[in-house]
């Protein structure tokens, strides 16, 4: 019998087995399609979930060619099998992100206010996945490819995986299997929220007059679109959500959607990579149901506006692997996976709720304008601009109360002099982390193997627990209060998401 099984080999499925198994447990991982799906997918993570790969020793750019940056300020899709040639230099301003395609003025923001908050990564969800493959390879973790599950069922101890390849036991399972998830259905999990209302498209082309059409985000009045310089186009209709988002999308189709946006009088001749997608906002009841859980896009659906659902579901998975391998190998409680879904459930629907806010303003109806008018002036001031960038980049993401360290995130502490590296090196192995000011004194019962202990500089206490998904789990300087912290497994103080 298996420890875990994971369905779904994505980003999410795939560094949900690396917190597993550097935690000590043993995951397998099936993934129904026989390589990694081309379809263009995410662009970017925020800063929050780019932290949580840095801190597995996963670095964008340097010397990796998977995750070095492009000529053209984003990453363009690698879609295997298509050829294209490398577009020129491209030096970009600073990019703030957007709003309901209302594009942020970078000279308004506060860089400094806000730091590495601002720190986002743009990386092809590809590119992420293949990193996650190689390091699962390495560790001997086991991604069973072209394994498609039709269905569960789930006893007091165990539960029964039904795929085309055969039944497969296991004390836990995890849907990482996306929006459609077998695993949410079969195990009986609700998924209310609100239907679509919008057809959208992302698609990389070439053809006749694509380079007319404007670059960057803009609003018109039959929908939105953006261009990025490499011709990769989204466009987004508020006529209703497509009959069937599975048909073969068209050079035909893609044509007539751009046309009727942009205005422009362009042709798509090749399609190299398409989605066709629409803006239902929905989440699970639970994340957990006896021994079944979620995490990803099988737990939360919404439109693909900023890679959103990438970051969200990355950092499902770094709460969820500690707290189950915990389980796995007995030395946490059960309990402990309540809080897993006590603390990333309220921010998917801190998610859902910002998608629907953009829908609402993009749309074409005067009100809806108005609204984005009212918002236009808004997020052009420095407060609003400022605001919107922590929001995008993920900085707005806790688990404590506000300004308490307890439940919020810890940054990149640097070593201490004679300390090597900095607190993202020491935590790379998915350990707890206690770090502690030059000087403080390191209780001798915190000192085990479960245990890194971190001289830091600037680390903002005399000792801080922080947990294997970077959250500061206690903060102090009594020593009974530590090994209270540590005995209760670092679980945060009065869990919840701000807003």
């Amino acid at each position: 019998m298996e420890d875990a099984i994971i369905v779904g080999g994505g980003p999410v499925g795939l560094l949900l087995a690396l917190e597993l198994s550097l935690a000590g447990a043993d995951p397998v991982v099936l993934e129904r399609y026989e390589t990694i799906d081309p379809t263009i997918k995410a662009g970017s993570l925020n800063a929050r979930a780019a932290d949580a790969l840095r801190r597995r020793g996963i670095a964008f750019g340097g010397d990796d060619p998977l995750l070095t940056p492009g000529t053209i300020g984003v990453r363009a899709p690698r879609v295997p099998g298509a050829v294209r040639p490398e577009p020129g230099p491209f030096t970009p301003p600073r990019f703030a992100g957007h709003v309901a395609g209302m594009t942020l003025r970078p000279d308004l923001v506060r860089w400094d206010e806000l730091g590495r908050t601002a720190e986002s990564a743009l990386v092809a969800q590809q590119q992420v996945q293949a990193v996650l493959r190689e390091r699962l390879a390495e560790r001997g973790v086991p991604v069973r490819q072209s394994v498609t599950v039709t269905g569960l069922s789930v006893h007091d101890d165990h539960v029964v995986v039904h795929a085309d390849t055969g039944d497969l036991d296991a004390r836990w399972v995890i849907g990482a299997d996306g929006g459609r998830s077998i695993v949410r259905k079969s195990a009986g999990f609700g998924f209310d929220g609100l239907g679509g209302v919008m057809t959208g498209y992302q698609a990389l082309v070439d053809g006749e007059g694509l380079d007319t059409i404007p670059l960057g985000w803009h609003v018109t009045s039959a929908g939105v679109f953006r261009r990025m310089p490499n011709n990769l186009i989204l466009t987004a209709e508020f006529d209703g959500a497509p009959a069937d988002r599975d048909v073969e999308i068209t050079a035909e189709e893609l044509t007539r959607a751009i046309r009727r946006v942009t205005g422009v009088d362009a042709t798509v001749a090749d399609v190299l990579s398409a989605t066709r997608f629409t803006d239902n906002t929905r989440a699970a009841d639970h994340y957990r149901r006896g021994r079944v859980l979620l995490a990803g896009d099988a737990a939360h659906v919404h439109p693909p506006f900023g890679g959103q659902g990438l970051s969200l579901g990355v950092l499902d998975a770094t709460a969820l692997g500690w707290r189950l391998a915990g389980v796995i190998t007995a030395r946490l409680p059960e309990s402990v996976l309540e809080d897993y879904d006590a603390e990333r459930r309220p921010e998917a629907e801190r998610i859902l709720e910002w998608s629907r806010a953009q829908v609402a303003v993009m749309r074409t109806d005067e009100r809806s304008r108005a609204a984005g008018r009212l918002l236009r002036r808004l997020i052009d001031t420095r407060d609003g601009a400022t605001e919107m960038v922590r929001v995008l980049s993920g900085d707005v993401v806790g688990y404590g109360a506000p300004g308490e360290l307890a439940g919020s995130f810890a940054p990149d502490w640097a070593g201490a002099p004679g300390e090597a590296g900095s607190y993202f090196d020491v935590a790379a192995d998915g350990a707890f982390v206690l770090a502690h000011r030059v000087g403080a004194a390191v209780p001798e019962s915190a000192l085990s193997s479960d245990v890194r202990v971190f001289a830091g500089l600037d680390v903002p206490a005399p000792l801080v627990l922080v947990r294997p998904d970077g959250v500061i789990a206690w903060a102090g300087d009594d020593s009974d209060a530590l090994c209270d912290a540590l005995r209760t497994a670092g679980r945060a103080h009065n869990a919840r998401v701000r807003v």
